[in-house]
């Protein structure tokens, strides 16, 4: 089975985070935002993910706000296990990224959460989709 990756529609960060987010981007309270979060299957195994952009320093995220919403919308996502969070940074090298993605799942437990980290905006922009697999249509969920 290859990699396959669907949308994750309706997710939610901290009301806090999510306030913060509209007040940057000038968005009207009540807007719904799509954040980067996903059910992705390999093999056998499936897990949750997200996007975020930043980086990984001396070990720990660092974390754009949009990046930080993500992984909040993860960490609160209603499927998937609460006892596995995992942070890969991503960066282009030698190694195709969709190789590193799927490393990293195979590394997780089954329905884990990774929150994948890197420079979203420029070094991995047009790259995430393909790494992914990304496929047609979403997962719609509320909570």
């Amino acid at each position: 089975m290859s990699l396959s990756t669907k949308l994750i529609e309706g997710t939610k960060p901290e009301a806090e985070t999510l306030a913060e987010l509209q007040k940057k981007m000038s968005l009207p309270a009540g807007k719904s935002i799509t954040l980067m979060v996903f059910e992705t299957s390999f093999k056998d195994k499936k897990v949750y993910c997200c996007w975020s952009g930043g980086a990984i320093k001396d070990g720990e995220p660092q974390l754009t706000l949009v990046g930080k919403a993500a992984l909040e919308a993860l960490v609160n996502l209603p499927l998937g296990s609460t006892e596995a969070l995992i942070f890969q940074e991503l960066k282009q090298g030698p190694t195709l990224l969709k190789d590193k993605v799927r490393a990293a799942i195979m590394r997780a437990p089954e329905g884990a959460k990774i929150c994948f980290v890197g420079d979203m905006q420029g070094e991995l922009d047009g790259h995430m989709h393909k790494a992914f697999n990304l496929a047609q249509g979403t997962i719609k969920i509320s909570h």
